[in-house]
């Protein structure tokens, strides 16, 4: 039987919405957020594939602003205890994610101080080495035939130093949103309720502009 939920708030947490990025996933039950692969407990479960996916495409829609995810679900299937859980294993994840990846652009830019190092040291070499064997044709093939892997360790090495920060900087900032974000469960009777109560004010709305647009006319 699923643990007692307070009743559930039309809103928990609210922000002014021009600060505020409200993002809706409608859930059957808790498990839509986790794999179906994986038979563990919540505790240690993995997230999903799709679930991720969903809030990367939502995250790309609109980046702007704070994020709040409100999850919808049934009443009867609510419980305190896991939703706090999920609230914290969502920020955990994130977090974990975005120290996996400043340990990938610290990797890439090591490779890129490396590349550039030997790439430098390869053409201080062939620059000079005409001067230390002056008379050695084959220390002028030899210089010859590694210049260009000199250039090539310089430029590949400036590639990754520069690049490495660039290429994930978007994913960070994704995962940076999701590990600060505000995470909130509803009732999904109250949010149909809201959805209901909105649609019919914006009709009422619209109803009164036409009518007064009729009375300007006439």
């Amino acid at each position: 039987m699923p643990d007692p939920v307070l009743p559930s708030k039309k809103v928990e947490e609210k922000k002014p919405s021009s600060l505020l990025n409200l993002l809706h996933i409608a859930l059957d039950t808790y498990d839509d957020i986790f794999s179906d692969f994986d038979p563990s407990g919540y505790e240690h479960r993995i997230l999903s594939d799709d679930f991720m996916k969903e809030m990367q495409k939502r995250y790309v829609e609109n980046r702007k602003g704070d994020i709040e995810i409100r999850f919808s679900i049934p009443a009867v299937m609510r419980s305190g205890r896991i939703e706090s859980l999920i609230k914290k294993r969502l920020k955990e994840y994130f977090q974990i994610q975005i120290k996996e990846l400043d340990m990938e652009i610290g990797k890439r830019k090591g490779a890129g101080g490396v590349y550039f190092a030997v790439g430098f040291v390869v053409l201080l070499l062939t620059y000079y080495s005409s001067d230390i064997f002056p008379a050695s044709h084959s220390a002028q093939v030899l210089g010859t035939l590694l210049t260009p892997l000199g250039w090539f360790g310089m430029w590949e090495g400036l590639s990754l130093l520069v690049q490495a920060p660039i290429k994930y900087e978007e994913q960070k900032k994704f995962y940076s949103k999701f590990s600060k974000a505000n995470y909130v469960f509803i009732n999904e009777e109250d949010f149909l309720k809201e959805l209901s109560e909105s649609e019919s004010a914006d009709l009422a709305k619209a109803e009164t502009k036409e009518a007064k647009t009729e009375q300007k006319k006439a």
